[in-house]
């Protein structure tokens, strides 16, 4: 039951948020907090009241057995950590969102659903509800995007659903086949896993799969979408986009192609490390060329997430373990920054790096935020991205001596990128944006405390992460005939 509230608390929490107001001011912001909070309690209760075997959770519960269709729920460490994040940048929403006053309700209802549906995705291994929660997971998005976002708003949300609807049809085509031809209809993940398939059918299946994957994670020739959908989204889309929804394709790269397609990810791999080591760099050089501070760390994630797409193909356990470790990383240092430049764009009413600087001088507070996270944005030793990036590329020299050197080549592209950015923000005499900038207050500094908090605790102390994902890292590489090292 614990896991079926992972995602029933903050849907129904929404429908409740809706009407929060009628008792009273600031209800649908504390109605939010609270459902958030009771999520992680309830979260934590299974995960401190969990199995030691491989899950420390399972749920199935029949739904439509007719149709072969069950509620088939299961988490662990990987699973347990995304659900965290989810329900932790839940509540950092709501206090980075208090000055919308705009369909506030709607609004708080929006970012719950949002995080019902991830955590639908992070929890589902019955696949047509793993499908049903991944098509579902856009229409929040979307609405964030549309509706409370900023400039051509309308054009960024047409784009992102575009972008993620038609590629969302190769995963559903391929549910759908494997379901149906199945001796006995089902969509059991672990059922499906047992199938002897060709090699070649593999290759297609998971193509339809990883096309749903990489637009969402994404890669380059899919990210399209991502610049535009953070540059115009309002600073909790922002939040929730990359800390959240560009998790949901990097863990359906690490969960479903070495369970049920590993014969199809060995022939792919070549090229899915390719892909990666091109996205590595393409959105680190892209990364150097923007104006717009938002639009930049857009970039910034692509190459970041260029580097789980790297660590998942690589097929080794220190490239695996990387993967899981870049996408808890990421989740801290990336949502920091969309806080720290949301609170930037508010203040100062522009992102545009010519017109700021100084704030050393006139927001120390902020100042040192800032260039906290993009020291672990630049993998610093000491945080959580130095861990992540580290395994991926020692796993890469396991494997390929050049996608590894593309790693650590798009490491020095990333200083130049990050050295103009801090230069333009940070150091410098204030500009007029910046002359009066006030600093963060608290229900800024303490998200910002928070998310610090993991970024360095994971990084000072990486056994800490790499033991709670082992088990999953495991598993997955368990069918592609890789042990422990």
């Amino acid at each position: 039951m614990g896991l079926s509230l992972q995602i029933l608390l903050p849907f129904f929490g929404g429908l409740a948020v809706l009407f929060a107001p009628r008792f009273g001011r600031d209800m649908e912001r504390w109605g939010t907090v609270a459902v958030m909070a009771l999520t992680l309690v309830v979260l934590l209760y299974s995960v401190v009241n969990g199995d030691s075997g491989r899950w420390l959770a399972f749920t199935r519960i029949d739904w439509a057995p007719s149709f072969g269709i069950q509620v088939l729920l299961a988490m662990d460490g990987l699973s347990a950590a995304m659900l965290a994040i989810s329900a932790g940048l839940g509540i950092v929403c709501v206090f980075v969102s208090w000055h919308v006053t705009h369909r506030s309700a709607m609004y708080h209802a929006v970012i719950c659903w949002t995080i019902a549906t991830a955590n639908g995705v992070f929890l589902s291994f019955d696949l047509l509800v793993f499908a049903f929660f991944w098509e579902l997971m856009i229409v929040p998005a979307f609405l964030l995007i549309g509706l409370w976002g900023h400039g051509q708003r309308e054009s960024a949300a047409m784009k992102f659903l575009v972008f993620n609807a038609v590629a969302g049809l190769g995963l559903l085509a391929a549910v759908f086949w494997m379901g149906a031809t199945a001796p006995e209809i089902t969509f059991d993940a672990f059922v499906l896993a047992e199938s002897d398939y060709a090699t070649w059918v593999q290759v297609l299946l998971l193509l339809g799969f990883a096309l749903a994957f990489m637009v969402k994670l994404p890669v380059p020739p899919f990210h399209a979408w991502l610049p535009d959908a953070h540059t115009q989204a309002p600073t909790a889309g922002s939040i929730l986009l990359a800390g959240l929804l560009l998790k949901t394709g990097a863990y359906g790269l690490f969960r479903f192609p070495p369970l049920l397609f590993p014969d199809g990810l060995m022939a792919l791999a070549p090229y899915g490390m390719a892909l990666g080591a091109f996205g590595v760099l393409y959105g680190a050089i892209l990364a150097c060329g923007q104006f717009d501070a938002k639009r930049l760390i857009a970039y910034t994630s692509i190459s970041h997430m260029s580097i789980v797409l790297m660590g998942v193909c690589g097929g080794v356990h220190f490239a695996l373990a990387g993967a899981g470790v870049e996408m808890v990383a990421h989740a801290f240092s990336s949502s920091a920054l969309f806080l720290l430049i949301g609170a930037l764009q508010q203040r100062t009413g522009t992102r545009d790096l010519r017109d700021l600087g100084g704030l050393q001088k006139t927001a120390p507070a902020f100042a040192t935020s800032f260039a906290v996270f993009f020291a672990a944005a630049l993998a610093m030793p000491g945080t959580a991205n130095f861990l992540g990036e580290a395994l991926v590329i020692t796993g890469m020299f396991q494997v390929n001596w050049a996608f590894a050197a593309i790693a650590l080549l798009s490491l020095i592209v990333s200083v130049l990128y990050a050295t103009r950015l801090i230069g333009a923000i940070v150091f410098g005499k204030p500009k007029a944006a910046t002359a009066t900038f006030e600093d963060l207050k608290p229900h800024e500094l303490w998200p910002i405390i928070a998310l610090g908090a993991g970024t360095l605790f994971f990084g000072l102390f990486p056994q800490t992460l790499v033991g709670w994902l082992r088990p999953a890292v495991d598993a997955a590489l368990l069918p592609l005939g890789v042990g422990a090292p």
